[in-house]
């Protein structure tokens, strides 16, 4: 034999043998990655905020905002029981909300903000450019701010305790 067929003989053999299938390493390997995937899962399903007493607070720049058909005025705002309840905010309703001579200034005339009854929001109607507030999506979770910079709206979930509650 030459030293040549030696090498390749050699490398061949070393190629065979780390390519060989090891049961107790590679099952160990899978076990802890289904187990962290398992772990993952699992915290992401019981760490979410509990959402049974939650309101929407409703801001134009720094000014809370209310629902014109409450006479309360009251700016937690709640949300339906069924269905969904949606509440428009139109340019020339500036004087409520702001104080006399004062407009909200849109792009275009209104922006309204549906909430549905299974405690989500969306901006479903505006007229900034590229309608970018009405595709932002539906909003679940507690103090995660649905945001409309073009418009100055901001639209967060708010829990009656201040906190957001944890399960535990």
């Amino acid at each position: 034999m030459t030293d040549k067929q030696e090498v390749t003989e050699g490398l061949t053999l070393k190629e065979e043998n780390r390519l060989k299938y090891k049961p107790l390493k590679d099952s160990l390997l899978i076990g802890l990655s289904v187990f962290i995937v398992v772990a993952i899962i699992l915290v992401a399903i019981f760490a979410k905020p509990k959402t049974d007493n939650v309101h929407v607070e409703i801001r134009y720049n720094s000014t809370l905002l209310w629902d014109k058909n409450d006479p309360t005025k009251d700016t937690a705002i709640s949300f339906p029981v069924t269905g969904e309840k949606v509440l428009q905010f139109y340019k020339d309703d500036g004087p409520i909300y702001l104080g006399e001579g004062n407009k909200f200034d849109f792009y275009g005339d209104l922006v309204e903000i549906t909430l549905f009854s299974n405690k989500s929001i969306k901006i479903t109607k505006e007229d900034s450019p590229r309608h970018i507030c009405s595709n932002l999506g539906r909003i679940y979770t507690t103090y995660t701010p649905l945001v409309c910079l073009p418009n100055k709206i901001q639209a967060t979930i708010v829990a009656d305790s201040g906190f957001p509650r944890y399960d535990n």
